[in-house]
């Protein structure tokens, strides 16, 4: 499932290419996803001009002139594309149209949903309302895991989206890593100093990761355009039995917790 760093990306593609487009017309292909796409949603849309998108955890909300949102989860597969031509495929759901360029939603496994809301209240949707904060803003922060802390593992802390939004499995085997911190660790039992290293290398995991374009792990793509060179640089997620790329001594051990791959290195992370 794309994170916060594909979701971002996503979200800078959309913003490059169709800010301040006019939708001519939407045809919906196959409305079956995790919702159905909403039967009004031509007749709310045509006309109208997208403004902005914004991004929200995993989550990408599309704002128009006429106050109305859409919000857009990519599930497991989900991605957009953008072609000067109806040049329709297989697991497409969803085509809007522009001027001079049309914009797909596809699909494969139709987990990904799309949403019309009023845009004064989408933030307030159950999708949204109990996500915890940004990890790269000001408010994730470690007087916030002080105040926050739970009697659970860090990894578990750390995907669970109502403490910090975005993360999954991919970045948070990395940020502990990062930090030198075991994934079973837990929370409660963690020093100042190790949370100010949870803190500081997630900011700096994600924002490498979005430099790069997200991680391109199975379906991950915009546009059929090259993204996702993280991939390049994962130190533990996906390497099990692999050497350790810090210590030089140890594999990389694979985990379950809560029916989730965690990956670590038994030495670097106490």
């Amino acid at each position: 499932m794309p994170e916060l760093p594909e979701v971002e990306t996503v979200k800078v593609f959309l913003n490059n290419n169709i800010i301040n487009q006019k939708i001519f017309d939407i045809k919906v292909f196959n409305k079956k996803l995790r919702y159905e796409i909403p039967s009004d949603i031509r007749s709310v849309l045509i006309t109208s001009t997208i403004t902005k998108i914004n991004r929200r955890g995993k989550y990408l909300i599309f704002l128009f002139e006429n106050e109305k949102s859409l919000l857009v989860h990519l599930g497991m597969t989900g991605c957009f594309r953008i072609s000067k031509e109806i040049m329709k495929r297989k697991h497409d759901h969803l085509m809007i149209s522009f001027s001079k360029k049309k914009l797909f939603f596809n699909d494969i496994r139709k987990f990904g949903f799309i949403k019309v809301y009023n845009s004064k209240e989408v933030l307030l949707t159950k999708h949204l309302i109990h996500i915890g904060p940004e990890p790269l803003s000001n408010d994730f922060n470690p007087q916030y895991i002080f105040k926050n802390k739970k009697n659970i593992t860090i990894k578990s802390f750390l995907m669970n989206q109502k403490v910090v939004a975005g993360l999954g499995n991919i970045y948070c085997s990395e940020i502990l890593y990062d930090s030198f911190i075991c994934p079973k660790k837990n929370v409660t039992s963690l020093s100042n100093l190790e949370i100010k290293r949870v803190i500081k290398s997630t900011k700096k995991i994600l924002k490498i990761a979005i430099s790069k374009g997200g991680s391109s792990i199975k379906n991950f793509n915009i546009s059929d355009e090259s993204v996702g060179y993280f991939k390049n640089d994962l130190k533990v997620y996906g390497r099990e039995s692999l050497e350790c790329k810090r210590c030089k001594n140890e594999k990389i051990k694979k985990i379950i917790q809560n029916g989730r791959s965690s990956f670590y290195c038994i030495k670097c992370q106490l």
